[in-house]
């Protein structure tokens, strides 16, 4: 479903997952952005966002979301990322995943 909609955003706990979605997205055609703490690259006119959870951009309009390691909102820590991404993402359609 991500990759099918007109505008999608996926966002999980590692720089290694977010990047790993972009370069699918990317691999396959799909204009995608990538935010993480240690990099960022954005494109003007992309369609997709990947993105590790605290950098969730809460100001933009997606059609689909996909929220990974949704078990990580009881963490101490972090767990404040993924109930701000859960309550304060605009989409269409979410999905959670976890283990």
């Amino acid at each position: 479903r991500l990759k099918e909609a007109e505008k999608g955003l996926y966002v999980g706990p590692l720089r290694l997952l977010a990047a790993e979605i972009y370069e699918r997205l990317t691999s396959e055609g799909v204009y995608c952005n990538l935010f993480t703490g240690q990099e960022k690259k954005e494109i003007p006119f992309a369609t997709h966002s990947a993105a590790t959870v605290e950098l969730a951009p809460l100001d933009r309009d997606f059609d689909v979301v996909v929220i990974d390691e949704i078990q990580m909102i009881a963490d101490s820590f972090r767990g404040w990322a993924w109930t701000r991404a859960l309550l304060g993402l605009r989409c269409k359609e979410i999905h959670v995943a976890g283990g």
